[in-house]
């Protein structure tokens, strides 16, 4: 996996662009020196939301057939949700 800072990947995005595509690589790129995002092949983000999404629904269907399983309204459900997607950026 190579590194880049954020102006040397703005300055050879397409290149990059195209290692990924074709390559299959996966780069990281930096800001401050830290990492800060990552350029990867479309399929590994279309895998990565596919298990987020089959991870929710085994959640939600956990909870919905626990014995002392409560409805909740869907604005409580998604202000949960968005705390913990901020919770998770901030981890990161």
């Amino acid at each position: 996996m190579d590194t880049y800072s954020l102006v040397e990947a703005r300055n050879q995005l397409g290149q990059l662009v195209g290692r990924v595509r074709h390559g299959h690589e996966h780069i990281i790129i930096t800001e401050y020196g830290k990492p800060a995002a990552a350029v990867v092949p479309i399929e590994v983000l279309d895998e990565l939301q596919r298990l987020r999404d089959e991870a929710d629904l085994a959640l939600a269907q956990s909870v919905r057939e626990a014995p002392d399983a409560r409805w909740i309204p869907q604005d409580e459900v998604l202000a949960v949700l968005e705390a913990d997607e901020a919770a998770d950026r901030k981890a990161c």
